[in-house]
């Protein structure tokens, strides 16, 4: 852990990027975390963490609403930055009521940009602004 405060980007950004090495991986949390400060000189906070915890106990049921979004892809087919992108960003939307629903889109659509295909950028968008409006028709 380190003492830096970072930006919530910078939180999200780190949370990503162990979410994404546990998914390739083996080990437990505490060594994908060493790895990725060792391999990416990481640096995250108690909210990265917490923010990667949530998500692995939501797994389950984050994987079945991006399901539901995506019409034209099974989620065997989606890449693993990309559903660790959304799985993120709907986690934010559903069960962190001091993020707002497009600031998490928003921060998905930047991730995207950077680590996701230039092609996947709109998929993930779709996917995302399809929950985001269901979501407030039915609240």
């Amino acid at each position: 852990m380190n003492d830096k405060k970072l930006t919530r980007h910078e939180m999200r950004e780190a949370a990503l990027l162990i979410l994404f090495q546990m998914q390739l991986n083996s080990g437990t949390l505490e060594e994908i975390i060493e790895d990725c400060e060792e391999t990416f000189e990481l640096m995250h906070t108690k909210d990265s963490i917490k923010l990667v915890n949530g998500v692995i106990e939501r797994n389950d049921e984050l994987t079945e609403i991006i399901s539901g979004y995506s019409p034209s892809r099974a989620v065997d087919r989606i890449s693993v930055i990309n559903m660790v992108i959304m799985k993120i960003a709907i986690y934010e939307m559903k069960y962190c009521d001091n993020v707002p629903d497009k600031v998490a889109i928003n921060e998905a659509i930047e991730f995207s940009k950077e680590y996701a295909e230039k092609s996947d950028v709109g998929f993930i968008n779709g996917v995302l602004n399809a929950y985001y409006k269901d979501k407030n028709t039915n609240a």
